[in-house]
């Protein structure tokens, strides 16, 4: 895990006030209530009493660490809090071994069809951190170029196949002026194959578009065919890059968002996914997974929220971004540790196979 460095805003504690807070955080991620120091007293054996307890905590608010929803109510962390136990308090993120096994065993059966790939693992995700998983696809315009196919759908449609170099595949219906024969189609993409293989999509066009422009006066209608059809089905669309959020109606089990008005403003960020595009862009920065909390996550519609998010290495194609949105009450060392998994199976599920390492 990518750990922030110690900051100058973070606060220095003594042992007392590191367990009061500590014991503060992990009794509100239990039950997301505000924690008393009656619980915190008889949970932590070295904080002392309930009043030295209560005059810690007071301490702690008053350096904007603990809050107090209510006059007689307990306190709860701030997103300071959060901070500074995500930085220098959790433990090592572990995943259990059936966990991991089960996660990568399901994605590998859905190895193929990156958009199938990425949904499920969007839903897995979702699934085993009870938030809301979400994918960003690498930008097809990075994909190294292996094979491409075409298939006949019908006398005027045919499905071109890209697959790239990681093993990746995608597939674009187009519609034909004229109808072309099934074993022309197989005999074109074997041409465009042997001709390039190696490229990425952009230069791959640039190559098209300067061929189609040498090909006018060919007579060659094979060739003249091929390019054609290869130019129409490389164009890397000008859209968002794929985007994939499962588990919405999860944070409706979240006390933090009963309230209609709260929720209905982060299902909205959710949905606009350029937002949440450049909010996961920030993670390619670096390496490792990171954790935005609350007002760090504020230009993107999410500022009551936290972001547990790593890149995803997918080989000739760039990278993706995977993450887990949730409530700043979040167990941050099972997100972690969950984020950590789906990272390294999906880089080594879609980077070049030993075997296609060698070829250009």
């Amino acid at each position: 895990m990518t750990r922030s460095p110690r900051r100058p805003s973070d606060p220095d504690l003594d042992e007392r006030e590191i367990e009061v807070l500590k014991s503060v955080i992990l009794g509100h991620i239990s039950t997301g209530e505000p924690v008393g120091s009656k619980m915190v007293a008889e949970g932590a054996a070295r904080v002392g009493s309930p009043a030295t307890v209560r005059s810690v905590m007071a301490s702690l608010e008053e350096r904007g660490l603990l809050t107090q929803p209510h006059t007689s109510a307990g306190r709860v962390p701030t997103d300071a809090a959060w901070r500074f136990y995500v930085d220098h308090l959790m433990g090592r993120p572990r995943m259990a071994a059936a966990s991991a096994q089960a996660i990568e065993t399901t994605l590998m059966a859905s190895h193929g069809e990156i958009e199938d790939l990425l949904s499920e693992a969007s839903r897995l995700l979702s699934r085993f951190s009870k938030q809301v998983g979400v994918v960003v696809a690498p930008e097809l315009g990075a994909v190294v170029v292996e094979k491409l196919e075409f298939a006949r759908l019908s006398e005027r449609r045919t499905v071109a196949v890209i697959i790239g170099r990681s093993g990746i595949v995608h597939h674009r219906v187009l519609e034909l002026d004229a109808s072309i024969e099934a074993d022309e189609l197989e005999r074109i993409g074997r041409y465009l194959t042997d001709e390039f293989a190696g490229m990425t999509l952009p230069d791959m066009r640039e190559e098209l578009l300067r061929r189609i422009g040498a090909d006018r006066e060919a007579h060659d209608a094979l060739v003249q065919r091929g390019h054609e059809l290869a130019r129409r089905a490389v164009e890397v669309d000008a859209g968002p890059t794929g985007v994939f959020v499962e588990g919405t109606a999860n944070l409706l089990d979240s006390p933090e968002f009963a309230d209609v008005a709260r929720m209905r403003n982060l299902v909205r960020a959710l949905e606009e996914k350029r937002r949440l595009v450049g909010l996961l862009g920030r993670v390619l920065e670096g390496r490792g997974v990171h954790v935005l909390i609350g007002d760090e996550a504020a230009e993107s519609g999410l500022e009551s929220c936290s972001l547990v998010a790593s890149a995803f290495d997918a080989g000739g194609a760039g990278a993706g971004t995977i993450g887990i949105v949730g409530p700043t009450r979040m167990e941050y060392i099972k997100a972690i540790a969950l984020v950590e998994h789906f990272a390294r199976v999906l880089s080594r599920l879609l980077s070049p196979r030993d075997d296609d390492r060698g070829r250009g």
